[in-house]
């Protein structure tokens, strides 16, 4: 928890000591995992989810901005198994404390206009449960990534989509030594700054 309140501290630090706009994002997190066992991969059906936080941007030129985030994010996922003739749904719900570490790239070099994000993420897990149950201790609590996605400026306000992919296993425990478990999540989400 300490990992986390330095975090916080850090970024609300930068925003008072360099010129930065402030934003508050909120969206929707449509989440996904895949699994690979063995040789064989099953990827889960999405569950919805969602996101809220806080983004800074911070203006390296007239086309590039570093927008670093830090959002409360839930995600997970959703499969359906066929046993013995009865279909069966099961849903697991992971919590993260997200922290997006993007590069935007403004296709005009103005205020508004359409562009492009990309960058890694960090992903500290807050809480995990399947069916209702804590399964926290069977995943790591780190997992890191890369996003990329596009939107609109059109000023005090934002709005976008991008797509996250994990790069970590977040399967852990004795029985995760064969097992290879990776997030994927598609965000929408809004923006509004100071």
């Amino acid at each position: 928890m300490n990992k986390i309140y330095f975090i916080l501290g850090l970024f609300l630090f930068c925003n008072i000591n360099v010129n930065a706009q402030l934003g508050v994002r909120a969206g929707l997190n449509f989440a996904s995992v895949s699994a690979e066992n063995g040789g064989v991969t099953l990827n889960s059906d999405s569950k919805l989810g969602f996101h809220f936080g806080l983004v800074n941007d911070f203006k390296l030129s007239d086309n590039l901005t570093f927008r670093p985030g830090i959002l409360y994010s839930v995600k997970g996922s959703k499969l359906t198994l066929d046993i013995f003739g009865v279909n069966e749904t099961i849903t697991d719900e992971y919590t993260y404390l997200d922290v997006p570490l993007h590069f935007v790239y403004n296709f005009t070099g103005e205020e508004k206009g359409f562009f492009a994000e990309a960058g890694p993420y960090l992903a500290f897990l807050l809480s995990a449960k399947s069916q209702d149950e804590d399964v926290k201790d069977l995943l790591k609590s780190l997992d890191f990534g890369l996003n990329f996605g596009l939107g609109y400026d059109l000023g005090n306000f934002i709005i976008g989509a991008n797509y996250s992919f994990g790069l970590s296993n977040i399967a852990d425990g004795e029985d995760s030594e064969d097992v290879n478990v990776k997030n994927k999540n598609i965000a929408v989400y809004g923006v509004y700054q100071f």
